[in-house]
């Protein structure tokens, strides 16, 4: 074979390599990105929301109830917290760097965290404090399904650690 005809076959591979990336690429777009056995389970991504939704209408608008209260306490410390461990990481590459200075703010964004998920903490425990019992029991076991969508057992393709 001759160099022209090693170069247009080349050409041709290349060129058919292309089409059926750019193919795929294009088809994945179309199908909104969605495949199939990649998806975490339909359970979610907020265990609680979903734990509401099993309990009685009743038992929905009370939850919806303290929601605004909550809001208002607990969302702005968890945006803080991480604007501030985001601020703090970002500026690890700055000179002169201050180890001393870095540290305690992401500490104060841990306690900022700390705080808002002892907050919702509370509002769950004082939620369920005024649940009949047999609600209150689905409502824990519900809280307590492992979430798959959030670092268990679907994300990194293993087995879960068993329930016991």
């Amino acid at each position: 074979m001759n160099r022209t005809t090693l170069l247009a076959g080349g050409l041709f591979v290349s060129l058919a390599l292309n089409v059926f990336i750019g193919g795929a690429f294009l088809g994945s777009h179309l199908a909104g990105g969605r495949g199939g056995s990649h998806e975490p389970p339909a359970r979610g991504r907020n265990p609680v929301a979903l734990a509401v939704r099993d309990l009685s209408p009743e038992a929905q608008s009370a939850w919806r109830a303290g929601s605004p209260a909550y809001l208002r306490e607990a969302v702005p410390k968890g945006r803080e917290a991480r604007r501030l461990a985001r601020e703090t990481m970002q500026g690890f590459g700055h000179e002169p760097f201050d180890p001393d200075g870095a540290f305690a703010k992401l500490k104060r964004a841990r306690s900022l965290e700390y705080e808002a998920r002892v907050a919702m903490d509370r509002r769950i425990v004082d939620f369920a404090a005024g649940l009949p019992a047999e609600e209150r029991a689905r409502f824990g076991e519900a809280l307590a399904r492992p979430a798959l969508g959030r670092g268990g057992a679907a994300d990194r393709r293993r087995a879960a650690l068993p329930d016991g």
